[in-house]
């Protein structure tokens, strides 16, 4: 169905009847959500169906084009009514693909360049700013899809596979009309960057990490700035030995120290990602804490992390109750019989 065939006859989806936020005009940015109440850090305020998907995360014009049309006539026109990242520059993009990319992946290119620098809104236009992931696929989710950027969000989104839905978590508690933002690239990269990542969804962030004075050594953004290069290189420096290799690593003079630093970086900037619970600092408690509220207690791997606590609290009790027995053998030793 052609843009202009449905653009009049839609009405913007309204945010889910809930007493957490409701949907309002931006200027400059459409519309974004707003807090009802004050909302504390790790309340789930949207639980989101998808109302089409892909398998395949290197989708095709033609894929979104066929899970569109399985749509029905309501959700095609508020499909249509959300926002497309067309009508840019073809000079900010590069001119040709490289001849080493052939293909699918060349085709992938050539489409969605198209559909950028497209003066009309496109099936593929709209699906490519909207969608999130769902596993190795991505989704468009109606009401998610009207939360704003910043790279200092206030709220994080996650696939629950258990229960198929896009959830929304508050990540820093919210005060009532505070905008709940989201961050659509990784908030580790520096601003050059995140620039880049953005560049694709058709708009040059302003939030305050974006336009803050970076030379002023106490402002927000300078600190940021910081921040950022001090992740890379701490991240770079602890990668291998984390995860499988975590045992050897706090074998290691200052590793345990390198990783709190990272987590207090991970924190000062927001990143309240599962990098940050996979850290297991400052104690598997606090990561199973952080994943509750990050994605909540039904999501896939919440049990997994519950069970590693209680097989480390376990431990942690027998080798108390070994100490206790050895301390008692010891004071038996010492009697002088």
């Amino acid at each position: 169905m052609p843009a202009e065939a449905v653009l009049e006859d839609v009405s913007v989806t309204p945010a889910p009847d809930n007493v957490f936020y409701e949907t309002r005009a931006v200027p400059g940015k459409g519309h974004g959500c707003f807090a009802l109440q004050d909302l504390k850090r790790g309340t789930r305020i949207l639980s989101d169906r998808p109302i089409m998907s892909i398998s395949n995360g290197n989708y095709l014009k033609e894929d979104v084009e066929e899970a569109f049309a399985k749509l029905s006539e309501t959700d095609q026109k508020l499909y249509w009514g959300l926002a497309s990242a067309h009508g840019q520059d073809p000079k900010m993009w590069p001119s040709r693909i490289h001849e080493s990319v052939k293909g699918h992946e060349a085709a992938r290119i050539k489409q969605q360049h198209e559909a950028r620098t497209s003066k009309e809104p496109s099936l593929l236009s709209i699906f490519q700013n909207n969608c999130m992931e769902i596993g190795a696929g991505a989704g468009i989710f109606l009401h998610a899809a009207r939360f704003n950027h910043s790279c200092h969000p206030n709220a994080n989104f996650n696939w629950n596979a258990n229960i198929e839905r896009e959830t929304i978590h508050i990540i820093h508690d919210v005060k009532k009309g505070d905008e709940i933002t989201l961050s659509y690239c990784d908030m580790t990269h520096e601003k050059t960057l995140r620039a880049w990542e953005l560049k694709h969804y058709g708009f040059t962030c302003d939030c305050e990490v974006c336009t803050g004075d970076e030379t002023d050594p106490g402002g927000f953004a300078s600190q940021n700035v910081d921040r950022r290069y001090r992740i890379k290189e701490l991240d770079q420096t602890t990668s291998y030995l984390r995860g499988p290799n975590l045992e050897m690593g706090v074998r290691e003079p200052d590793f345990v120290n390198q990783l709190l630093d990272l987590a207090v970086l991970h924190l000062e900037i927001g990143d309240y990602s599962m990098r940050l619970a996979n850290m297991q600092i400052p104690g598997p408690c606090a990561s199973v804490r952080l994943h509750r509220r990050l994605y909540g207690e039904d999501s896939p791997d919440y049990e997994k992390y519950k069970g590693t606590l209680k097989r480390i609290h376990g431990r942690f009790k027998a080798a108390q109750k070994a100490e206790k027995e050895k301390e008692g053998q010891d004071s038996m030793d010492d009697v002088d019989i």
